[in-house]
C-alpha cells in the first residue's frame, strides 16, 4: 500500500511543473504592448533632455556673464607666456564683453587687445566673431579656422629678434645697452594668425584662462608661435590708444 503522506500532493507537481516551463515568467502579448510603449516615451524623454542640456548652457551663459544687461564689461588683463622661445611677463591687454550682434548665433561678442596701447608688445588682438565660439557654464571656447591662403584680421604683436640688428643701434652700443636702445627704436611686427585657440573662464569680477596663435613672421621669415596665460580683473572706463612710434617696422 502507498504511504500518500510521502508522495507529493497535486499542487505541489503542478506548480513545480510550471516553474519549469519558461513560458510561465514571459510578458503576455497585452503587457508586452505597454511595455514597450513606456520604453519608447522614456527614450523620446531622454533624446529631449539631451537636446535641451546643449543648448541651456549657451544662453544661461549670456544672461550670468551680462548680469540681464545690455551694457559691456570690461577686464584688464595681465599677460605672461612665450613668443618664438622668448618668455615674457609684462604685457596687459583689455577684453570687453558685449551683447550679441544681431543674428549672431553666439550669445555674446568680445574683443581683446594690447593696453595701454593698440599694437603693445607681446600683445594680441582677438574678435569672437571671426572665430568659432563654443560655450558650457562660465567656460568659454574660440577656435580660428585654419587658413593659409586668406589670413583671418586676428594678429600677435612680436619684435623679431631680427628686426633688433635693423636698427644698428646694436652696433652703437654692446650688450644689454645695446639691445635696451634698439628695442626702443624699433616697432613690434604685427603678425596676422594662421590658427589659434582661446579659452576663457570669465566670473563677475575676474577672468582667466589661455591663448595660443600661429603665424608667420616676415622678418624672421618663419612661422611663428605665441602661446599666453591670462588673468584679469573686472575694470571701467578703460579705452586703448593708438600707438604713435617711428621705427624701422609698422605694426599698424
Amino acid at each position: 500500500m502507498l504511504d500518500h503522506k510521502k508522495l507529493p500532493g497535486i499542487e505541489e507537481v503542478v506548480l513545480s511543473r510550471r516553474l519549469k516551463d519558461p513560458s510561465v515568467f514571459s510578458l503576455q502579448p497585452k503587457h508586452r504592448r505597454r511595455y514597450t510603449i513606456r520604453l519608447s516615451r522614456l527614450f523620446v524623454i531622454g533624446v529631449l533632455l539631451i537636446l535641451c542640456s546643449g543648448l541651456l548652457p549657451t544662453f544661461s551663459v549670456a544672461q550670468d556673464l551680462l548680469e540681464g544687461t545690455q551694457f559691456s564689461k570690461q577686464y584688464l588683463l595681465q599677460i605672461s607666456g612665450t613668443v618664438m622661445n622668448e618668455t615674457f611677463s609684462e604685457a596687459q591687454a583689455l577684453l570687453i564683453l558685449m551683447p550679441p550682434v544681431p543674428g549672431s548665433n553666439n550669445p555674446y561678442q568680445f574683443t581683446i587687445q594690447g593696453f595701454p596701447k593698440r599694437n603693445s608688445r607681446n600683445s594680441f588682438f582677438w574678435n569672437s566673431e571671426n572665430s568659432e565660439m563654443t560655450a558650457i557654464a562660465n567656460e568659454i571656447t574660440c577656435d580660428i579656422k585654419r587658413t593659409f591662403i586668406k589670413p583671418v584680421p586676428m594678429h600677435f604683436v612680436f619684435l623679431s629678434p631680427e628686426l633688433l640688428r635693423y636698427t644698428g643701434a646694436l652696433a652703437v652700443k654692446a650688450g644689454d645697452e645695446g639691445k635696451k636702445l634698439a628695442e626702443s627704436t624699433a616697432l613690434p611686427t604685427l603678425i596676422n594668425a594662421r590658427a589659434g585657440k582661446l579659452k576663457l573662464r570669465i566670473q563677475s569680477n575676474s577672468v582667466s584662462g589661455t591663448v595660443w596663435m600661429k603665424g608667420y613672421d616676415p622678418v624672421e621669415k618663419a612661422f611663428v608661435l605665441y602661446s599666453a596665460r591670462l588673468y584679469g580683473q573686472k575694470s571701467n572706463h578703460l579705452q586703448p590708444k593708438q600707438e604713435i612710434k617711428k621705427g624701422t617696422t609698422v605694426a599698424e
